[in-house]
């Protein structure tokens, strides 16, 4: 847990010290980390003297250190000979946030003279290298993000590991200029569909959909209606700007069969070895209906999945009819969510009708099975219920909706507690009489907690969307409709 100190502390004779702390006013220092044990120092703070030997205008490049086989001298550790049975341990940190996230770091710290009264403190290039993937980016483009230390004194016995930090704060933040490793593949910002759907053209190529940075997030993805015979295969942007086919190195990306008609596989890139060019290959997909290729650039991994933009809830409460069912809501064409009233035995299917997929009951609890055949699902009670199916994985939960109420500090409860809704017969709508606050903002919750709720615009709510603003001081009559999609709140005044 990161608790907040206004002031850093110096380690050493204040003034008289020749190294390099970093504090800036008002800037709010984390606590250090966890300490294994109790134990008081055998070092008095005052008694160690702690200075960064990192260049403000130089970039460290970890591909040049490893090459080399060094490590990286990140800083100078001055203090009183611990004997043989204490040492000195620094562990550093780094972040590129102001340590909302940060990873640690592990040092090596090594007697720098006959005394072991000066220590250099260094880093293994592939330690900081894990470091910076898991807390910054594993994008190879250099850099500057901070690092961070704190000093301990660590001993050695039957117990283990004894650790007691010097002080009780950090030590900086530095900056520091990183090159990473290059990645073991290009990863281009965007990648292209061609084959069926471009008429073959690369001009006419589709570009994928993809969020944030591409070696953060290497998955890419496009929705398609597909047709026996569907061919396809992709291109990097670097292809795509210029319009045309390139005779290049990783200018086209296939499946590693030409005209593969799996639905999943390996990704292969074109090559060009002693100037013979071979492209990639071309898919053919021979299903129809709508499905969703989705491509793990990092991987090199493509899957086609079926790709509906809902699924309907036929079943004893409606009566075994898909129009009269509710409807499941799709971000991802593999997740789907949504509130429907059931009771008895029901079913999930991909059509208002039964030409399949449906989804029953698979072999295990909370598993479904996409054969035509599968038995029925079934809740335990007549009811309203969060559905949550996940058609990659062949999932499902359903949670019983047994309260719907307004919370928030323009409702009569402020944020502490809801003020809930009384349902209809066939709970898809819940109202009450609510008296809102001329200021402040609200949300739907079900349950009386945080798991189920909703938010953003109130003729469109979304499932964990953002508070609403009061419409205003007055009793309204309230209502949430849960019958349809878009789901919505009205609010009558009195």
């Amino acid at each position: 847990m990161n608790t907040t100190m206004k002031n850093i502390h110096i380690y050493g004779l204040s003034a008289l010290m020749a190294f390099a702390f970093v504090a800036c006013d008002n800037y709010e220092e984390p606590n250090p980390p966890a300490q294994s044990n109790t134990q008081s120092t055998v070092v008095k703070p005052d008694d160690v003297k702690f200075t960064s030997d990192i260049a403000a205008d130089k970039t460290y490049s970890l591909i040049e250190y490893n090459a080399n086989g060094e490590n990286i001298p990140v800083a100078t550790l001055a203090g009183p000979d611990l004997g043989d049975y204490y040492a000195y341990k620094v562990v550093g940190e780094i972040s590129s946030d102001g340590f909302t996230t940060f990873a640690q770091v592990p040092t090596i710290v090594e007697p720098a003279n006959d005394e072991r009264t000066l220590y250099t403190v260094s880093v293994v290039p592939a330690n900081m290298q894990a470091a910076y993937t898991e807390a910054i980016t594993k994008d190879p483009d250099t850099k500057k993000i901070q690092i961070r230390y704190a000093v301990y004194t660590s001993s050695q016995g039957a117990a283990g590991s004894q650790d007691a930090q010097v002080g009780d704060s950090f030590i900086g933040p530095f900056d520091l200029t990183l090159k990473p490793y290059d990645p073991a593949h290009v990863i281009e910002p965007n990648y292209y569909l061609v084959g069926t759907a471009s008429d073959f053209e690369v001009a006419q190529a589709i570009k994928l959909n993809h969020e944030g940075n591409q070696y953060d997030n290497p998955v890419f993805s496009y929705v398609f209606d597909v047709t026996p015979g569907w061919t396809w295969k992709l291109v990097p942007e670097s292809t795509f700007a210029t319009g045309n086919y390139v005779e290049a190195a990783g200018s086209e990306f296939g499946p590693a069969i030409p005209d593969d008609d799996s639905r999943a596989g390996d990704l292969v890139a074109s090559t060009l070895v002693d100037g013979k060019y071979t492209e990639a290959n071309f898919g053919v997909l021979g299903e129809t209906g709508p499905y969703m290729l989705t491509v793990n650039m990092e991987t090199l991994k493509f899957e086609f999945t079926f790709s509906v933009a809902n699924l309907y809830t036929p079943g004893d409460s409606n009566k075994w009819t898909q129009t009269d069912s509710q409807l499941l809501f799709t971000n991802d064409y593999t997740t789907y969510l949504g509130m429907a009233h059931l009771s008895g035995s029901f079913k999930f299917t991909a059509k208002p009708n039964w030409d399949g997929p449906n989804y029953g009951a698979g072999a295990e609890e909370g598993t479904l099975s996409n054969d035509g055949g599968a038995g029925n699902l079934s809740v335990p009670a007549d009811g309203l219920y969060w559905c949550n199916v996940n058609l990659a994985e062949l999932k499902y939960t359903t949670t019983a909706i047994t309260a719907v109420g307004l919370i928030g500090d323009a409702t009569p409860n402020g944020w502490g507690a809801s003020t809930n809704l009384t349902p209809s017969a066939d709970f898809l709508k819940w109202t009450g009489t609510v008296k809102m606050a001329g200021t402040g903002e609200y949300k739907i919750r079900c349950n009386d907690a945080w798991d189920i709720d909703f938010g953003g615009d109130p003729q469109d709510l979304d499932f964990k969307g953002g508070n609403i603003a009061t419409p205003g001081e007055g009793t309204y009559d309230v209502t949430v409709d849960f019958s349809i999609l878009p789901y919505t709140i009205t609010f009558s005044k009195k």
